[in-house]
């Protein structure tokens, strides 16, 4: 290890969230930092790994954000607070007199994130975690903290907001597991992770610079929004496309009649989940969702086993099987599984009596008539059997080319798969237009006719 040169001390975490984070450097594996907008996180994220630079070479850091332009911020504070330091701008690359580094990178994808099997971090740092499709590119790099040398304090620091692709994972990673700022070891690999929550009331130094910036959250004019960036709220959804209210969605189960509609709505993948639901629809068209199934790294035989369980075994339907299953129309694409046998998808579901119909696949369409059920109140779940749905559907986010679409990097399979369902199930509400007297040229004349003599048809001047 190269001889440890102390560096200026150019930052020192605030009290609160700041210093707590600080201060459980050597405490857990893996850390998340956020909430509400304006607390203090990037510089969090700069500090830490400034408070271990004094390792020399050993310490070898690498903070992603999802683009490079992105980084232009973090940089740009990087060039405030490490002084004494070099930054390299065509490598991106900060190096410190005593050997240690750290380098500023983006990653979008797995894909992104194969380019860096095989190198070694002491310390890997993710800015705005929620802009992420996906923690996929976040888990795979977890094998890249690794160090020969008597390292103290390896770790993974990550910050962000409610909202954004990956609001759902980063809320059941760190968010659900545990109480705020209480560790929790994951069962699976052992190490332990925490959430310290943020709040532009912790950032008193931006508070004091800046006093006008807590009016200009509050400004926004989005409710939610305000909640979410001002509270650090998750359950706001910050930028979500669908508005849901649990309390007016999901409901008590109970036994369905007999003559009420069955249908099932799905979405297929193999390597990624097939998501599926069982509907039922009452005598006045308001959709039940009363059971779901989602599981990935599965074969077609092993889907349609699932689903069939997932029908027969429904306690609320006696086992009734539905009238029909709308599905991805890509499942009846037929794949040569040898040279003299080809079968699809749908003939692996048709082969344990499962007979699929192709859905209307028209995304914006779907979207609509599932926000006029949300917003009719006409669509509603079963309590403890719509879990993967909740889990992901609330948090789903705008596309961010059109307005008009789910983002269709997000974890989009259990809302594709309830869309299939509905466009087909659900009958839009339609308000009935009220007749009028006359021609509507006839009514527009006799307005004009108040008007110029000044007069109301409803009585007084």
């Amino acid at each position: 290890m190269a001889t440890a040169t102390k560096p200026i001390v150019t930052w020192r975490p605030q009290l609160g969230p700041q210093a707590i984070a600080i201060d459980a450097r050597y405490v857990v594996d893996e850390l998340f930092l956020g909430g509400g907008r304006g607390g203090g996180k990037s510089d969090y994220l700069l500090g830490d790994f400034l408070a271990d630079v004094e390792q020399g070479a050993a310490w070898q850091g690498i903070l992603f954000r999802r683009t490079y332009p992105e980084l232009d911020e973090l940089i740009r504070r990087s060039q405030v607070l490490y002084r004494g330091a070099e930054y390299k701008v065509g490598r991106h690359e900060w190096r410190f007199p005593n050997g240690a580094t750290l380098k500023f990178r983006h990653i979008d994808s797995v894909h992104d994130a194969a380019h860096y099997q095989g190198h070694a971090y002491t310390w890997c740092g993710w800015d705005e975690l929620t802009n992420f499709s996906s923690l996929e590119p976040y888990d795979m790099l977890k094998a890249t903290l690794r160090s020969a040398h008597n390292v103290k304090g390896m770790r993974i620091r990550a910050t962000g907001n409610p909202g954004g692709p990956g609001h759902a994972a980063v809320k059941a990673r760190f968010v659900d597991v545990a109480e705020p700022m209480t560790p929790y070891k994951d069962p699976v690999t052992g190490m332990t992770r925490v959430y310290i929550p943020a709040r532009i009331y912790d950032n008193k130094k931006l508070l004091e610079a800046d006093p006008r910036y807590l009016d200009r959250l509050k400004a926004v004019g989005d409710e939610a929004l305000v909640q979410a960036w001002l509270e650090g709220d998750w359950d706001a959804l910050v930028g979500s496309y669908f508005s849901i209210k649990r309390r007016e969605v999901m409901v008590e189960p109970f036994d369905i009649p007999p003559d009420w509609q069955l249908a099932v709505g799905m979405d297929y993948g193999e390597k990624n989940p097939t998501s599926a639901w069982l509907a039922a629809v009452d005598y006045d068209d308001t959709v039940y969702m009363v059971s779901t199934y989602h599981q990935a790294d599965r074969s077609a035989s092993e889907h349609a086993e699932g689903v069939l369980e997932m029908i027969e075994n429904c306690p609320w339907t006696k086992g009734r099987h539905p009238s029909a299953i709308y599905v991805d129309p890509s499942m009846f694409v037929k794949r040569r599984l040898t040279p003299i046998n080809e079968h699809s998808p749908a003939d692996v579901f048709a082969d344990v009596g499962l007979h699929l119909t192709p859905a209307n696949n028209d995304r914006v369409g779907g979207w609509r008539i599932c926000r006029d059920a949300l917003h009719h109140k006409r669509f509603k779940t079963f309590e403890g059997w719509c879990e993967p749905w909740w889990q992901t559907v609330p948090a789903l986010p705008r596309d961010r080319n059109n307005a008009e679409d789910v983002d269709t990097h997000s974890d989009d399979h259990q809302a594709d798969a309830w869309r299939y369902g509905m466009v087909h199930i659900y009958k839009p509400y339609r308000v009935e237009k009220p007749q009028l007297a006359g021609t509507g040229q006839e009514l527009i004349n006799e307005m004009a006719a108040m008007v110029r003599g000044g007069r109301n048809r409803y009585g007084g001047d």
